[in-house]
């Protein structure tokens, strides 16, 4: 209500001086919200002949540093981006890649351009596009070059445009004539429109919940071995040893003695020692032959992956091997020398 009277206000005082109210007066009001939300439609294209693209997106931040972007809400190819006001998430759908990054660290900008905006409104993407930040403006700043273009205004809405120095680009903002509300920006070039933000719907100091500015990644996403290997790791390594205490617990409870399970054990043992030999060998002369050999990536990469693999399976082996002295150990037997 409050944002509601304070644009009516702006309205009014506009209306008294006989002509359009400036963006930057109809902006005033956002810059104060203390939450902000908007969704809508953008495109862009590279070629003048080229369709532009719809793609769907909705945004929602706090002033306390929180905010959500959502590109492609609810399809296959959705991309979220959030932050709880310390690191920047990012998710993507289709690939189910995960990332996070503490807000202060370097390369933060290049998943989400200034993730630590604390103003709800400056992470609207409609007025994302419209601030002339290499040009070292801030959001008035940019809004205060543009004039009303009458031939292109009507009783629905006032059009704004502000022509780049070369003259063959221009900007352009629309503004709806029955609530003042900013609902389109334009960037033309030659007369031919090359990208656009559409505003569908804006909410400003509206209550939030935690849903509107979080997003819960599903957990198999989350720590799997692309996002986040010491995590998926470490639980491949217990489930093994459940595994593996169940499978040692079962062969001890079926045993006509105890002993003979031992006997297994060891058996095993050498076979993962004699494997552990070869397998190192066959490595020690592959690195060998190719250190030195050309190519990109050279050879010895794929030699030290396969070393990494190999040390990850005898790894997990071992941890199997392993669990069956704790299994023995439930058993209440008398541990044998071995």
């Amino acid at each position: 209500m409050r944002f509601v009277a304070l644009l009516l206000a702006a309205l009014a005082a506009a209306t008294q001086a006989g002509e359009p109210p400036s963006l930057e007066s109809l902006a005033a009001p956002l810059l104060r919200a203390q939450t902000y939300c908007e969704s809508g439609k953008f495109g862009a294209n590279t070629m003048p002949n080229e369709p532009l693209p719809e793609h769907r997106y909705r945004v929602c931040a706090h002033r306390d540093g929180r905010f959500k972007y959502v590109e492609s809400p609810g399809q296959t190819s959705q991309i979220v981006m959030w932050s709880d006001g310390r690191t920047l998430h990012r998710y993507v759908e289709y690939s189910r890649d995960y990332q996070q990054r503490d807000l202060a660290a370097s390369g933060v900008d290049h998943f989400y351009d200034k993730p630590q905006q604390a103003v709800p409104v400056l992470h609207s993407r409609l007025f994302r596009m419209a601030t002339r930040s290499g040009a070292g403006l801030d959001l008035a700043g940019s809004l205060r070059g543009y004039q009303v273009n009458p031939e292109l205004s009507d009783a629905r809405q006032t059009v704004y445009e502000r022509p780049e120095g070369d003259r063959r680009g221009s900007a352009r903002i629309r503004v709806a004539a029955a609530d003042g509300a900013i609902v389109r920006y334009e960037s033309l070039w030659d007369g031919a429109m090359r990208s656009y933000v559409e505003i569908a719907k804006r909410e400003v100091d509206q209550p939030l919940a935690d849903t509107d500015l979080s997003y819960e990644v599903p957990p198999l996403a989350r720590y799997s071995l692309r996002n986040d290997k010491p995590v998926f790791f470490g639980g491949l390594f217990v489930l093994t040893a459940l595994v593996g205490l169940a499978f040692w617990a079962w062969r001890f409870a079926r045993a006509e003695h105890w002993y003979d399970v031992v006997v297994l054990r060891r058996r095993l043992w050498r076979i993962f020692a004699w494997a552990f030999a070869s397998v190192a060998a066959v490595l020690g002369a592959l690195a060998a032959l190719s250190w030195d050999s050309p190519g990109h990536p050279p050879a010895i990469v794929f030699v030290i992956a396969l070393a990494g693999l190999a040390a990850v399976g005898f790894a997990l082996i071992a941890c199997f091997l392993l669990s069956s002295y704790l299994a023995q150990m439930l058993r209440r037997r008398t541990p044998v020398q071995e």
